[in-house]
This record gives structure tokens, sequence and C-alpha cells, in this order.
């Protein structure tokens, strides 16, 4: 039987939820609190952000876990809370969908650890792979129904993050590079590289999220849709798209985007078609 992810991808375009960082800081959050320690400290405040995607229609919500790993957390003293933030993490984005009625799945959002890998710096891969395990592990402990990589600027780390999802669980994975405005990603790697390195990893989606606004973000996404055209059907991932609204500023003291709903909009029906 077909995870119900993979029959919605069979389907038609998949719409996901927005960010929840930006969300919260809206809503009063300080820039630097640790965002996903909220699932514990504000659980109302991360619930309501998962109630207004689901009823502006998301396919998918995400949880409020992307910085949740160990050495993300370490900088909070927060390192011996890792399952405890992601298991409910889980919980409040299943409650919300429940709430809803919303037949939505819950993706468990795993963002990078923030460390540099050897040779070029002094974590391990195998360091970095078990920090993901760790995160993973709770949250499918959880119930989560799909797991998103997302917003990793190096392919070693994103194959260290694979890895760890494979060695938990068999939950379809959606597996997210972000580039600079050169087309690459920081590592150097070109959207042709990405898709090469992933294709045959098994997984569910290979795309671009977050990076430099959607504008810049489409050819990306069109250069690896063509070269995932190249693939045997029985091998080929999906495509995934997931844009940021482009580069902050402050304004009056807060951090705004000024992209609108409507431009947004625009990009997103040129990345469906």
């Amino acid at each position: 039987m077909s995870h119900p992810f993979l029959t919605k991808l069979h389907d038609g375009v998949v719409l996901t939820d927005g960010a929840i960082g930006t969300m919260l800081y809206a809503a009063g959050t300080p820039l630097d609190d640790c965002f996903d320690a909220l699932n514990l400290s504000a659980p109302d405040a991360v619930s309501a952000v998962h109630r207004a995607y689901l009823e502006a229609g998301a396919d998918i919500i995400e949880t409020n876990t992307f910085g949740a790993n160990r050495f993300r957390l370490e900088g909070f003293g927060l390192a011996a809370k890792v399952r405890q933030i992601n298991r409910q993490g889980v919980r409040l984005a299943r409650e919300a969908r429940e709430v809803s009625g919303s037949s939505a799945l819950v993706a468990g959002s795993i963002g990078p650890t923030a460390r540099t890998l050897a040779p070029f710096g002094t974590t391990s891969a195998a360091d970095v792979q078990a920090a993901f395990q760790e995160q993973i592990e709770a949250m499918v402990e959880a119930g989560v129904d799909l797991l998103v990589i997302e917003t990793i600027g190096n392919l070693d780390e994103m194959t260290a993050a694979i890895a760890a999802a494979k060695a938990v669980c068999d939950l379809p994975i959606v597996a997210n590079m972000t580039f600079a405005e050169d087309g690459r990603t920081i590592g150097g790697s070109s959207p042709e590289e990405v898709v090469d390195r992933l294709a045959p990893l098994g997984v569910a989606t290979i795309g671009a999220n977050c990076s430099v606004g959607p504008q810049l973000l489409l050819p990306v996404v069109a250069t690896m849709a063509r070269r995932l055209e190249r693939m045997p059907g029985e091998r080929r991932p999906w495509l995934s798209c997931l844009p940021n609204a482009g580069w902050p500023a402050h304004v009056a003291g807060r951090v705004i985007y000024r992209s609108s709903p409507e431009y947004f909009g625009h990009f997103a029906r040129q990345a469906a078609d």
C-alpha cells in the first residue's frame, strides 16, 4: 500500500505550510530566543501557527523542530532536551490537525546542524549523522508522517541526514538543499550535482528551499526538473520547491519581508506549471 504522501504526489501538486519561525517572531518571540524550545514553553503559540496554515489549506504542516538537533540546541543549553522538544513538536502538529479536522500530513522538519564537516571543519560526518538520528528517532516515536530535511547547504551533510533517516525508519524523505545567488549551494554544488548525488538514495523528493526568494530559486528548480526527467521513471524522485520570501529588511526595529502574497503566489503558480 502506497504511503499517503506518495499518493498525494501522484495526484497532483502538494501544498506545504510556510515558515514557522517568522510567524512566531511576528507574534512577539524575540529573534535571539530558541524557537524550537517554544514547543515546551509556549505550546499554544506554536499550535496557533499550525492551525493558521491548516485553515489556509496546507496539505502538509511541518513541525517546529527546524533547529532541534543536539548541536544547535547546545547553544541554548538545551542539548539534553533534544528528544523532548522533538516529540512535543510532533504532538503539537498532530493535535492541531485533529482539532481542525484536516487530512494534512505532519512532516518532521530537520534543519542543518550549523557545523562545518571535516576536513574543512572539526565535526565528523558520523557525529552529524548521530545528531540527526537522535532527532529523527524522537519524531518517529511521536508519530510523524514523513521527514523534511531542509535548508542544507552541503551535500555531505544532506547525505548524513538521509542515512540517519534510513537507519531509523522507512518514511518518505523530502530532501531540500538551499542555494545562493549564483545558483549553487554553499558547498559549491550545482543543481545537477545535487540531483545526481541524491536521486540514488531513495528519497521521495529532491528540491530547493529557503535560499534567496522565489525569483532566483525558480531557475534552480527548473534545472533540477530537467535533470530528473532524464532518469528512469521507477527511480525518479519527485520535485519540491519551498522558497522563502527573499532577503529580510530591518524597518522600525522589526525584521520584515517585503514580498507580498500576490508576488509569492505568482511564482508558486509558475513552479507548479
